[in-house]
């Protein structure tokens, strides 16, 4: 005669096998059930990946800012150094870059990370030029002030040159917060400085990178691009609202609000 425990012992362990053989049943997937949770899957990638690019573009953005705000520092101790004097624009040679470097120092800073024109790449140990290196931005000549102090205010001139005895202070910006001291260049523009009276030899309009961030599809008069500000702060600013209905790029009222320099588009 079997032992009563022998044969509970038994009877458990058959159950126990019965469960597990249901159980391995269950969870086990139909092609139906496949294909809803690829489709649930495909519908969550759909859902993510531009908040992931989006997320990505931004970083770009703020970097790109950042390095703005470091150019515009370094802009602040080279005045801080030279008794309030801005460099001097429009040179044949040593601009801003080269007269700037020695308070960036790191030549990675004049590129934008979205600015797939100027990669940045090492620069030669042995170069002492930085106006040599790959770069993104622009510095504002403040054209309508020197044209000014060399008397021609009744007409749009086109501005090549400033004399050596003519320097700009800071201070002479009355509106520091509402004046562009840098800004992005578009892709291939090779100019250092953006001179308001460019005319006949071109536009000052097409040496601005005004759509470079959100705007994916690149399209024109979308997006936006990074500014530093006379007074040191950075800012976003959507396409044509540097130069309409204030020009930020002139300092003197006067040429601000001239709608030949303004230009709606």
């Amino acid at each position: 005669m079997i032992d009563l425990d022998v044969m509970t012992a038994f009877h458990r362990g058959e159950r126990a096998i019965h469960r597990a053989f249901s159980n391995k049943r269950s969870l086990a997937f139909t092609l139906l059930e496949l294909l809803i949770v690829v489709a649930i899957i495909g519908i969550l990638a759909a859902m993510l990946l531009p908040s992931f690019a989006r997320a990505k573009e931004n970083g770009r953005r703020t970097a790109c800012g950042q390095n703005l705000r470091q150019i515009s520092l370094a802009l602040a101790m080279y005045t801080g150094d030279n008794q309030d004097v801005l460099p001097l624009p429009q040179q044949p040679m040593a601009h801003w870059p080269e007269q700037l470097r020695r308070y960036y120092s790191n030549p990675k800073l004049l590129v934008c990370p979205n600015d797939q024109s100027s990669v940045f790449t090492a620069p030669d140990p042995l170069a002492t030029n930085s106006d040599l290196s790959s770069r993104s931005y622009l510095i504002n000549a403040f054209a309508d002030y020197y044209v000014t102090q060399m008397g021609q205010t009744n007409m749009l001139t086109s501005w090549k040159s400033t004399p050596a005895f003519l320097r700009m202070k800071d201070t002479a910006i009355p509106h520091p917060s509402e004046t562009i001291a840098f800004g992005e260049k578009t892709n291939g523009s090779v100019v250092f400085e953006l001179n308001l009276f460019q005319y006949p030899t071109g536009t000052y309009l097409q040496n601005l990178a005004e759509t470079r961030h959100n705007n994916p599809a690149r399209t024109a008069r979308v997006g936006g691009a990074n500014f530093a500000m006379s007074d040191g702060r950075v800012r976003y600013l959507p396409w044509g609202e540097t130069t309409c209905p204030i020009n930020l790029w002139a300092v003197l009222d006067r040429w601000r609000t001239d709608t030949a320099l303004c230009r709606p588009r």
